[in-house]
This record gives C-alpha cells, sequence and structure tokens, in this order.
C-alpha cells in the first residue's frame, strides 16, 4: 500500500501485517515486509523456484532504490538472466524474482516485453518516488487495487484489501451481470464498489496519488496473418506449444498435471510425457491428477485410462471431489472464493486443488486455453461460423452445414438457432437466454435491472465475414475466460498451489489469432490445427473426438440432496435475502427449493452463491 501522505511506520507495518495474514493461503513458506515512512510492501510467499532465501520477498536493490513484490512466474528467465549477466549484472540466487528486478533495473518499463510468464508485480523506486505495477499479457494472475484520497491500496485478491478497508458496497452492475447472464465481464472493474482490477496486459504507474495506465500488449489483428503454409502450420504450433511445455516444467519443486479426458489435456500430457522420456533415467514419473465422477454422464475416466497407455512417464492418480459435503462445504467455498462465481465446477476444483495439496503437489500444469483461442466450445460457435461462410460463399456454408450435422451431431434446427443468435448480438442472445431459458430475469427486480442492463458490452453482428474472429476475441478480452483464470487462481491458491497453462503461452495465443478461420474449425472439426498436429500421438478415440464435456458436475443430483435443501432453506429463511432490493425474494426461495435441471440450474448456482457472498461480506447497498 502508498498513503498519500506519510504516517508512522509502525502503524503502517500493521496494515501490511494484516494484510498478509488475509492471504496467507497464497504463501504458506514465507512472509515478508518492507516499509519506509510513507510506503508499505507486503508479501507471503509459495516458494517454487529458488527455495532459499535468496528467494525471499519483497526484494530489494538497495544501490538502484528498487523494491519488488511478484506473485507469478516468469517462465524464461534463465535465457534473460544470461543476457543481463552479459550486461554486468550480478545475482545473489537463482530466483526468477531476483532476474525480475535487474531486468526493471536494465530496461525499465519495458522489461515486460521480454517476459514469457504470469505475473502481477509492484516495483517501489525511491528514487523517483513512483510505484510501477504489472499485470500479465492474458491477466493469469490478478492485481486488484483501491485509490483514495489517503492512499493506493493492492493486493492478489480481495480479502488483502477488505483487512485494512471498510468495503461494503457491491458494485450493483457487476452483480446484475452476473445473476443475469453468468457474466464476470474483463473490464477493469470488480464486485465491490471502488475496487478495481489492472486489466491484462496493462501497466500501471502510481505517483503524486494520481494513477496513470499503459496497454503495453494486445491481440494480433485479424489482418496480420503469417506467412506459414498450411502444410506447415501444425508442426510450428506443435513445436510452440511444445517449448511452452518445456518452460512451464521449470521448477525446484515437483510439477504435476491436472488431467481430463479431453483433447487439451491429453495433448499436454504426451509433451511432458515425451519431455520426461527424453530426461533418461534419473527422471521420476509425474503424477497426473484427474477427478472422475463414476457412474456420471460427465466421467471421463476411461478416456485418461486409454491415454496413459501412450504416456508410461506419467502416474496416473484418480481423485473424486463429491457433492455430499456441498451444503457443509458451500459457505466456506464462497468465503474463499470472495465474489460470486459463475457455476459448480468451481466447487469441485477447489475440492480437487485440497486434496491434491493433501497429496504434497504445489505446481500444477493444466490445459487451459485452447479452446478460446482455437474455436473449442462447438455448440457455442457453430452460428458464428456459418454466419461468415454464409456472408463469403453461402455453398461452402451449406457444405460446413452438412458437415456439422454429420461429425458433431448437430440437427438443422439448433444450427438455425446458433446462427440467429450469431446474428443478434452478444446483448441480445444473452437476454434470451436468461430470460427463457434460464429464467433469470423474471428473478430480479424490474428497476435492478433497468438500471443495469446496458452495463453488459455488446458484440453485434459484422457483415465482412469476421464473426468467428471477433468472438473468440471477445471471449478472451471480455467475457468467458477472465471468469475461468480468475476462479482457478483463487481456487489453486486458496490451498497453495500453482497453476501453469501452456497454451495461455502468448506466443500460442498470437499465432492462433493470425491463423485462417479453417484452420481452427473446418468441416466440423473443431481445433483443427492441434488435432492435426498431435493425431499421431494421442489415442484417435480423444483426439479425434467430436464430444466436449468440460469440467462439469452432476450439479442438478447434488441439488435435490436432503442436506443441500437444508442449507438452502436456511439461506433464504434469513431476513436478510428477502429484504434484498436487487430481487424478488419470494420467486428467488421457491426456485432454489424446486427440482431443476439445465440452464435453470445455472441459474440457481449463481442466486444461491450470490445470497451466502451478500451477507458474508456485508453488503448494505442492494
Amino acid at each position: 500500500m502508498v498513503p498519500r501522505h506519510p504516517q508512522a511506520r509502525e502503524s503502517l507495518n500493521q496494515k501490511i501485517a494484516a494484510m498478509n495474514a488475509a492471504i496467507a493461503h497464497r504463501g504458506p513458506d514465507g512472509t515478508g515486509v518492507f516499509s519506509t515512512e510513507r510506503l508499505g510492501l507486503g508479501h507471503v510467499r509459495l516458494a517454487i523456484i529458488d527455495l532459499s532465501e535468496a528467494g525471499a520477498q519483497p526484494m530489494t536493490l538497495a544501490d538502484a532504490g528498487l523494491t519488488l513484490v511478484f506473485n507469478g512466474e516468469i517462465y524464461n528467465y534463465l535465457e534473460i538472466a544470461e543476457e543481463l549477466r552479459s550486461l554486468g549484472h550480478v545475482f545473489v540466487g537463482h530466483s526468477d524474482t531476483e532476474v525480475l528486478l535487474h531486468a526493471y533495473r536494465q530496461w525499465g518499463e519495458d522489461c515486460v516485453q521480454r517476459f514469457n510468464g504470469m505475473w502481477a508485480f509492484a516495483i517501489w523506486d525511491a528514487r523517483r518516488q513512483r510505484l510501477f505495477a504489472s499485470r500479465d499479457r492474458l491477466g493469469v494472475k490478478p492485481f486488484v487495487y483501491h485509490q483514495s484520497d489517503d492512499a493506493f491500496h493492492f493486493s492478489s485478491e480481495v480479502a488483502g484489501l477488505r483487512a485494512v478497508l471498510p468495503l461494503h458496497e457491491a458494485n450493483a452492475a457487476k452483480l446484475h451481470d452476473y445473476l443475469a447472464y453468468g457474466y464476470r465481464t474483463n473490464n477493469g472493474e470488480g464486485f465491490y464498489k471502488n475496487v478495481f482490477e489492472l486489466k491484462p496486459g496493462h501497466n500501471l504507474v502510481w505517483e503524486d496519488g494520481r494513477i496513470t495506465m499503459r496497454r503495453y500488449w494486445s491481440l494480433p489483428q485479424s489482418g496480420e496473418r503469417r506467412a506459414v503454409p498450411a502444410s506447415e502450420r501444425a508442426e510450428a504450433y506443435a513445436e510452440l506449444l511444445r517449448d511452452a511445455v518445456r518452460l512451464r516444467l521449470r521448477s525446484d519443486v515437483p510439477v504435476a498435471l491436472l488431467q481430463s479426458g479431453g483433447v487439451d489435456s491429453s495433448v499436454i500430457c504426451t509433451v511432458v510425457d515425451d519431455e520426461v522420456g527424453k530426461a533418461g533415467a534419473g527422471a521420476h514419473a509425474v503424477r497426473a491428477y484427474t477427478a472422475t465422477f463414476p457412474g456420471e454422464p460427465v466421467d471421463e475416466s476411461a478416456a485418461v485410462r486409454a491415454l496413459m497407455t501412450r504416456c508410461p512417464n506419467i502416474h496416473s492418480v484418480e481423485l473424486t471431489p463429491s457433492g455430499e459435503d456441498l451444503a457443509v462445504e458451500h459457505a466456506a467455498y464462497v468465503r474463499a472464493m470472495q465474489e460470486p462465481k459463475a457455476g459448480p465446477p468451481s466447487f469441485a476444483h477447489w475440492r480437487l486443488m485440497r486434496a491434491i495439496r493433501m497429496q504434497g503437489t504445489k505446481v500444477v500444469v493444466n490445459g487451459q486455453g485452447a479452446d478460446e483461442a482455437l474455436a473449442g466450445y462447438g455448440s457455442y460457435i457453430t452460428g458464428y461460423r456459418l454466419l461468415d461462410l454464409f456472408q463469403r460463399n453461402p455453398l461452402e456454408a451449406l457444405r460446413e452445414a452438412k458437415a456439422m450435422r454429420s461429425h458433431m451431431g448437430f440437427s438443422a434446427v439448433s444450427l438455425t438457432l446458433q446462427m440467429a443468435k450469431a446474428m443478434a448480438g452478444r446483448r441480445a442472445a444473452s437476454h434470451v437466454r436468461s430470460r427463457y431459458v434460464e429464467r433469470a430475469l423474471p428473478l430480479l427486480a424490474p428497476e435492478f435491472h433497468r438500471e443495469h442492463d446496458a452495463y453488459l458490452p455488446n458484440l453485434t453482428m459484422s457483415w465482412h465475414g469476421d464473426n468467428l474472429d471477433r468472438h473468440l476475441r471477445s471471449q478472451l478480452e471480455d467475457y468467458g475466460f477472465n471468469q475461468i483464470l480468475h476462479y482457478e487462481d483463487l481456487s489453486s491458491m486458496n490451498h497453495g498451489i500453482e497453476i501453469r497453462s501452456p497454451f495461455v503461452d502468448y506466443r500460442l495465443m498470437e499465432f492462433a489469432f493470425t491463423l485462417p478461420d479453417e484452420a481452427k474449425f473446418s468441416r466440423g472439426v473443431t481445433k483443427k490445427v492441434l488435432r492435426d498436429a498431435f493425431d499421431a500421438r494421442v489415442p484417435h478415440s480423444i483426439i479425434r473426438s467430436s464430444t466436449k464435456i468440460g469440467f462439469g458436475v452432476p450439479w442438478s443430483e447434488w441439488l435435490r440432496r436432503p442436506a443441500m435443501q437444508a442449507y438452502i432453506r436456511s439461506v433464504v429463511d434469513s431476513p436478510a435475502f428477502r429484504q434484498r432490493t436487487l430481487w424478488n425474494g419470494d420467486e428467488v426461495a421457491r426456485r432454489l427449493q424446486e427440482p431443476v435441471t439445465g440452464g435453470m440450474a445455472s441459474a440457481v448456482w449463481r442466486f444461491l452463491m450470490a445470497a451466502v457472498w451478500l451477507d458474508q461480506a456485508g453488503i448494505t447497498n442492494v
């Protein structure tokens, strides 16, 4: 935190200690405080690289007047360190934190252009009396802040801010979008009023009580196509992915995998298996953790077992995060998440992270990011692809529609509806889904909906044949990806686990957005370039599968259990629930207590989580 006016160091240290304590789960391996008369920096450490005290934070270069607090990993730190040594820099330890600090000393704010990693960091420059902060390109690591007349506070979690600030008002518009549509839009605002997020790909400078921001990275524009021949695209993408995985295996503690039966994590698994195999006899098998749901349609254990026959260097561990204790643990889960989260898979993820940590693992690699970059969510994007083809070549659109029906199993009616959704625009389509499928809008107070409905960013139809590209960009920059990364960070770090995502490597993202649409989605095949690249390595039952399960849980079945119904009654019977002005309390209570499936079950999750969060946070303005 940075007070605008100097104050006693002892008081400042107490506040930093309170903020550290509030997020101690993120760093069980150590804690540190740095302070002057006008500035305090705190850090809790999850030791991954350089486990010695040489890697502890806050880290200071005294002769340069620079002090750093850093959350994340700079994966290419070894290469940067070598360059810095050639320029005369001397290192005490071998952590990426020290490399980051020297990189800033050498190149200033432009140092972030050299980093391949995930980060949220802040550097106090005592000589210039300014704070420089940065967040990674895709926003894997969080950076939340609050600016007042007296001080600038920042943290990795809202819990750090709430430890020293009276935050009791919700950002009503943000809450509206969550309840009505299930979105956590990535617009720089948080769920608490006057709490903001440093947006992905942005730097921030606090100086003389003022904040200035600069965007340092963005996805390539659709016109920036690489001159990579079609015959070479798959191998080019594969080599980038292999290097992204190699970088993310750098660690001074064992690295494990999060494994599903889907294409993305299966590809990662085979790449890791190959890397371990190259390391030779001295290498140990890498653990791969899989969430199983025996007897449920979302269970993918059979696919994972088939994959393991191709990966002798991977040791499969199956875990079953059950919903039996959901009623008992839901309140603790909401407290850990610190704000409403989109769906019940985040609860299963939280339970899975706890089970993995109990096995001694603190770093896991997952397959997040390929769906968003390579058009993986088939049921949501078919309309955009068909709309583009109809605008360019109607005959080709008919051929594609036929392939979608044959390969993906979609009916002509469903494809027509998906095209209508693409033509309607994001806000209108979300409104229809909320009102008629999820039936969430009728639960909101009409005046609450009218006041905040325009807050949702809109994406209208384009007549230039680029609707799929614009939709994928919007998913990464505005809508779904941000909320996935956010819950994964909170869920994993709540148990002291770091998640690494090779597909989120900015080089892969940039490559994906210079590819033509047909390299991503063609003839009913999604993520085409990825499937082509690993068709010979991953079992065909996985790599050629047209089914997209995702990380699902049997939420509708969990909801019907007696203990869960008793828990819901305790929530809706509270006076605070009925007195909320943002919804019709009687209607919400009825919906929460009746059997629901499909989209309506998703809405039930949102209203239940919001109700518990509003009470826990002491929200007074809705």
